[in-house]
């Protein structure tokens, strides 16, 4: 089982080219229900019904069987993503000829409420893009990671594996390699330009392969720290139930919006497979402009 729990993260990984968060998740929800089939009866086979899958979702809804993670309420959407792990880890194993059935096909993903996404204030985006000390190296890199992802609207991992030889500075361009191993180009304009030059510069020799290079030689800047410089600046100047580079992705694509930027281009810049994913940016414009009338209007 352990060689084909491997073989699962390497699909993930190389063929499905996922980020390292989802193939982090993916191999949680896979352990979990390892751990299920072990407990459920004894049953140590993977070709099961879908009523065992069933079974297992409708066990951890209830938050009756936690062994790997910790206690807390179980969400729909959590739901969702486990059924979708399942889904792909039978996937692999039709494709690798270990399984002729896929009892996950036929199980039906929960719907999940549609959240707004939190986004940040203009006014509080600029006053956070003046607090990192620029004159010395961490500040310039801090600031450098703020600029970009407001003003590229990249994911926390297509900024972190950013590599020199994505970049045409010369027409304003990089190339990024998002969701899947989808290739997109994107523009590099205005202060994430400048700063960008900036951090460039600042490294002469160009010997790193990452735009932001982490302590270990080959490898990029780490997640974690990348959460932790925009939570830090953030919250000096924003009161937001969330504080992560996401929130900086959103309010890219909020603030585009309501200045008049289209939908196609959005969803182009953000590497949105589906135009679906990018309408949900017209409630959150929608929802201020009722907040602005409720506020302003005399019986609103």
């Amino acid at each position: 089982m352990q060689t084909i729990r491997n073989e699962f993260a390497q699909y993930l990984a190389v063929e499905r080219a996922y980020s390292d968060h989802t193939c982090a998740a993916y191999g949680r929800d896979l352990d979990q229900y390892l751990d299920f089939l072990d407990f459920d009866g004894n049953v140590t086979s993977l070709d099961v019904d879908r009523q065992t899958i069933r079974r297992f979702l409708a066990l951890v809804r209830r938050d009756a069987f936690v062994i790997r993670e910790k206690r807390r309420p179980i969400s729909e959407r959590t739901i969702a993503r486990k059924l979708s792990a399942l889904r792909c880890f039978y996937r692999f194993l039709k494709l690798r000829g270990l399984l002729t059935t896929d009892p996950a096909a036929l199980v039906q993903i929960p719907k999940t409420a549609k959240t707004l996404p939190v986004f940040a204030e203009e006014g509080w985006v600029h006053r956070m893009m003046a607090l990192p000390d620029t004159k010395n190296p961490a500040g310039l890199r801090d600031k450098t990671i703020l600029e970009l992802l407001y003003g590229t609207g990249l994911r926390l991992s297509e900024l972190r594996n950013l590599k020199r030889d994505d970049l045409n500075l010369p027409d304003g361009l990089f190339r990024i390699f998002g969701k899947g191993g989808k290739e997109r180009v994107v523009p590099l304009q205005g202060e994430a330009e400048r700063w960008l030059k900036r951090w460039l510069a600042a490294d002469a020799s160009g010997e790193d392969e990452f735009i932001f290079p982490g302590r270990r030689s080959g490898r990029p800047l780490g997640s974690r720290t990348i959460q932790r410089v925009v939570e830090r600046y953030l919250k000096q100047v924003a009161t937001l139930s969330r504080m992560s580079p996401h929130v900086l992705r959103h309010s890219f694509a909020t603030h585009l919006l309501a200045r008049g930027a289209d939908l196609r281009s959005i969803q182009e810049m953000l590497g949105h497979a589906s135009l679906t994913s990018t309408q949900i940016y017209t409630h959150v414009t929608t929802e201020k402009l009722k907040a602005v009338h409720r506020k302003a209007h005399p019986r609103g």
